[in-house]
């Protein structure tokens, strides 16, 4: 029996439903709550926030975690390779005197006090809460804000986003505001059909690694 594809793309082109949606927000709400319940982070400057396709809401099915970003604000890594003249001195920098790592071990600390040691796994990167009746999986990043600067020292800016530093070495650098409002914008434009086509994308990306084809695997989300 052939495939009736308009009716396959319709489903798969939908908005994540209420229950799927649900459970994210009460994921993002509880990662949340134990920063706020920790007394090392609740008194420093954090912003936690959705990442990725959930916050982009081109999640679908499949998709069985949550980004969420835990951002530490009162401390930036720098790149001045985009300016002209631009450095720490002449714009005033000052070395922080907390350090990522330090940030990262108060994160772990934080999420095992309040989901438990069995409910928290660190990886190299990010933090797996594992999922449980009422929320998601949720990968958690822990994160300094990221600046980079352009201008010369008289007409100066910089765009804020956010870098990781994995446990074995390196650095990673995101833009997810930026990557936020470039999705809207871009939806908009066309009819509000790009982040449905997005979806469906991943749903047969998804579907063909399930019935083996291997080029689907590496395809990232």
């Amino acid at each position: 029996m052939s495939r009736d594809w308009e009716a396959t793309f319709s489903s798969w082109g939908a908005a994540p439903g209420a229950t799927e949606q649900t459970k994210c927000e009460n994921a993002e709400r509880a990662i949340r709550k134990a920063i706020e319940a920790c007394a090392t982070l609740n008194a420093k400057p954090i912003d936690v926030f959705t990442q990725g396709s959930y916050a982009n809401r081109t999640n679908v099915r499949q998709d069985s975690d949550v980004d969420i970003c835990v951002l530490y604000t009162g401390a930036f890594f720098t790149d001045y390779s985009m300016s002209q003249g631009l450095n720490g001195t002449v714009l005033g920098h000052t070395n922080g005197t907390y350090p990522y790592s330090e940030f990262k071990n108060d994160v772990e600390a934080a999420l095992v006090d309040y989901f438990g040691t069995g409910s928290v796994t660190r990886g190299k990167k990010a933090f797996d809460v594992h999922a449980n009746t009422y929320r998601i999986d949720a990968d958690v990043v822990p994160c300094f804000e990221h600046r980079r600067f352009m201008g010369t020292p008289e007409n100066n800016w910089s765009e804020s986003g956010t870098q990781m530093n994995p446990d074995n070495g390196g650095s990673i650098i995101n833009w997810p505001r930026q990557n936020y409002a470039n999705g809207v914008a871009k939806n908009d434009a066309t009819g509000r059909r790009f982040k449905a086509v997005t979806r469906i994308l991943k749903r047969l990306r998804n579907e063909m690694a399930e019935e083996g084809y291997e080029a689907a695997v590496p395809i990232p989300s």
